[in-house]
């Protein structure tokens, strides 16, 4: 395939890598508000006032004299499952005896992948994706195989429907370096090149600056890098290829080669021929394969080559859960609807205790001073230690009207909720590690806790088989 073919079919499979990137939109979008309610963030989701204004559930809340008040019910949950994840899975430090070379127990060690892995499940539960790339590469702190774990916003994948992603054509993730480590990657020794990819990069970083207005750097984009970055995107492609598959009976060697190969082997016939020689047996067939172009966001091929690991697949483990009909659903996702209606009965118990505490001011005009203004009035009512002066007229005279607070059942719907909770989560007491009613035994105990882990073994379980996965590509590399 000549240069300018090659230039050509980058581009398509950039164009490519652009849409899968773009078909996830709506993933990571709902990704970052599960993160946001994950990590105590719970009231800026978009809604409209009484007046039709766009603002946050805060900013509304505000107005509405309510304070948006957050009980994370979603935090506990998550550090929940992942610390019955690591007491099931991770090994005894002190007892663990010292790995071979090479082995996968050192390769773990060497990436400290069980710290790696309750990220990766944190961030499972979050969204319902867990990626990581395998590859084996020389950096700086040493040589070896290395586990990086893919964040979903800079990944991307075909359409997939198998749980397995057997059926996925092509994956990529987007990664930025500085301009150093692109031309110790990529420069292949060549002072010309290193000098090509300073130029490109400076002509990239150039057009960023002048279209900052289409992609400020609030918005996420596939193409541009934070400033004093260079983005570099990775796309691995299933290509059908055509091969030959070989036989040389004086050799008994069997390889599968391209079919630029075959004038090459014609011409060793002939001269075997010549010579009475047995012949290259050679077969001709289409193969898949998958193929790795590492690309500037312009499309320049900074690099390309073919799998080169057992099986011939790309270097990414990937799980999506549950991926019926090809949807992405997280754990977090199932609990968010009773996590609002907490904070909501909660902001709402707040504010009639505080109506009830303080009451309501009615204040005469007739007693009202000249010069002082409503607003002022309020500030000194609500201030404990405020003096409100006042025109006597007898008996007409400010005073304060308290009643009892309400009872509309407000608790008891916040108990029915955070109890909803637990019974949508599959988080109860007994995995919570809280101690039951009562005297219980031990072996009864542990027995609450095996049955109560029953509704999160399926999310467990699924991410078992990604650490599975991800281990066979480690003894692969």
């Amino acid at each position: 395939m000549n240069n300018d073919n090659k230039a050509r079919q980058a581009r398509m499979v950039l164009e490519a890598a652009y849409n899968a990137w773009q078909r996830l939109a709506p993933v990571r979008e709902r990704r970052r508000r599960y993160a946001r309610y994950t990590y105590g963030d719970q009231w800026s989701d978009l809604t409209t006032s009484r007046r039709g204004e766009i603002m946050t559930e805060h900013d509304k809340a505000l107005t509405e004299g309510r304070m948006p008040l957050t009980n994370n019910l979603i935090r506990r949950l998550v550090k929940a499952v992942i610390g019955r994840w690591r007491t099931d899975n991770e090994p005894d430090r002190a007892t663990k005896q010292p790995a071979d070379d090479n082995s996968l127990e050192h390769w773990i060690e060497f990436n400290s992948l069980y710290e790696t892995d309750a990220r990766t499940l944190e961030e499972f539960l979050i969204s319902g994706m867990a990626v990581h790339r395998v590859g084996r590469e020389k950096r700086q702190a040493g040589e070896g195989v290395w586990v990086d774990n893919v964040s979903p916003d800079r990944f991307f994948i075909s359409a997939v429907t198998d749980s397995r992603c057997r059926d996925m054509e092509l994956v990529g993730r987007i990664t930025d370096m500085s301009l150093g480590e692109v031309i110790m990657r990529f420069a292949r020794g060549d002072r010309k090149r290193a000098m090509m990819l300073r130029r490109l990069y400076g002509a990239i970083a150039g057009a960023g600056r002048r279209n900052v207005a289409l992609a400020p750097e609030t918005d996420e984009s596939f193409f541009h890098a934070p400033e004093g970055r260079c983005r570099v995107i990775e796309v691995w492609t299933l290509e059908c290829r055509e091969t030959l598959r070989c036989h040389d009976p004086l050799t008994a060697v069997y390889t599968v080669s391209g079919i630029d190969r075959q004038d090459a082997i014609d011409a060793e016939n002939s001269r075997r021929r010549a010579e009475g020689m047995p012949l290259i047996d050679s077969r001709w067939e289409m193969t898949s394969m998958w193929h790795c172009r590492i690309m500037a966001p312009d499309g320049t091929l900074l690099d390309e080559y073919d799998a080169d690991t057992a099986g011939g697949g790309p270097p990414f483990a990937v799980k999506l859960y549950p991926m019926v009909d090809g949807d992405v659903h997280s754990l977090v996702e199932d609990v968010i609807d009773q996590q609002r209606y907490v904070n909501r009965l909660i902001s709402l118990m707040d504010k009639m205790m505080n109506s009830a505490a303080k009451g309501v001011l009615l204040y005469p005009q007739r007693c009202k001073i000249d010069g002082q203004s409503w607003e002022e009035i309020g500030e000194l009512w609500s201030d404990p230690e405020g003096v409100i002066p006042y025109h006597d007229h007898g008996t007409c005279e400010p005073h304060q009207v308290v009643t009892p607070a309400a009872d509309i059942g407000a608790r008891e719907m916040l108990t029915t909720q955070i109890k909803m909770f637990e019974e949508v989560s599959g988080i109860s007491d007994a995995l919570l590690g809280k101690a039951g009613t009562g005297v219980v035994g031990v072996e009864r105990y542990e027995s609450q806790v095996r049955n109560a882990s029953i509704a999160v073994c399926d999310i467990l379980r699924t991410f078992g088989d990604f650490v599975a996965r991800r281990n066979r590509l480690i003894s692969r590399a």
